[in-house]
C-alpha cells in the first residue's frame, strides 16, 4: 500500500484528490495538511511514502518545504503541484530534489500513475514542465559550448560544431555510446571525432582531456 500525504490549502482540490485516491486499491491518503508546518508534523507521525505538495502552500513555499522534507526524510517522495507555468520555480523545485512537478490540470489517470511512478523511484514531470526543463537544459548547454569554444580559440584550438557537441558531452561525463545515441551517430563515428579532438588539444587520455575542458569552468 502506497501512503500519500496531501499538502494543499484549497479544500475543494484537496478533497477531490482524496476522492480519486480512495478508489485505488494500492493507494491510501494517510493525512491532509493546509500548511507546510502541518505537513512536517504529519510526515513525522504518518511516515507517508509520497507527498503531494502545493507549490504555493501557506507559510513557507513548496520549494523550501520540499528541501526540508528531503533533508529530514530523504526516503519520502515529493511531487510539487502548481496551477501556473513559472520557469524559475520549476527549476528551483527540481533543484530542491523534488521527485516530480505536475500541473493541477493533469487528468486523474495520469496523476494516479504519477504517484505510483514516484513511489517506485521515477521522476514524474508533466508535459509543460518537461518542455520548460528541456529548454533550460538546451540553453545551458549552448552557453557552456560557447564558453568552451571561446576558451579553446584563445589557445588557437578550433573545434567544429560537432566536435564541440561531443566535447561538451564528454565534459558532462557521457560515455561514447550515450553520445552516439544523443547525436544520432554510430559509436565508431564518435570515436573518430574524439580522436580528432585529442589531436587538436594534443592529449591522448580521455581523463586528461575532460579535466582540461572542465578547468575552463572553475
Amino acid at each position: 500500500m502506497i501512503h500519500v500525504l496531501l499538502v494543499e490549502d484549497q479544500q475543494l482540490f484537496r478533497e477531490g484528490i482524496k476522492a480519486l485516491i480512495h478508489h485505488e486499491e494500492d493507494l491510501e491518503v494517510v493525512g491532509m495538511a493546509e500548511t507546510a508546518d502541518d505537513s512536517f508534523r504529519l510526515i513525522e507521525e504518518k511516515q507517508p511514502h509520497v507527498v503531494l505538495m502545493d507549490l504555493h502552500i501557506a507559510g513557507i513555499d513548496g520549494v523550501k518545504a520540499t528541501r526540508y522534507i528531503k533533508d529530514h526524510y530523504p526516503g519520502t517522495k515529493v511531487i510539487l503541484l502548481t496551477t501556473y507555468v513559472e520557469e524559475d520555480l520549476i527549476i528551483a523545485g527540481l533543484n530542491a530534489d523534488a521527485d516530480g512537478f505536475l500541473f493541477k490540470n493533469l487528468n486523474a489517470t495520469k496523476l494516479i500513475q504519477a504517484i505510483r511512478d514516484a513511489f517506485y523511484g521515477d521522476m514524474v514531470i508533466s508535459g509543460q514542465a518537461a518542455r520548460i526543463l528541456a529548454r533550460r537544459i538546451r540553453h545551458n548547454m549552448y552557453n557552456k559550448k560557447q564558453i568552451l569554444a571561446r576558451k579553446l580559440e584563445h589557445r588557437s584550438i578550433y573545434l567544429t560544431e560537432k566536435e564541440l557537441d561531443i566535447a561538451y558531452l564528454m565534459m558532462e561525463g557521457k560515455a561514447n555510446k550515450v553520445i552516439a545515441e544523443y547525436m544520432y551517430l554510430s559509436e565508431g563515428t564518435i570515436k573518430n571525432y574524439i580522436s580528432d579532438i585529442y589531436t587538436k588539444v594534443n592529449m591522448r587520455r580521455r581523463s586528461k582531456v575532460i579535466e582540461y575542458f572542465r578547468g575552463f569552468f572553475h
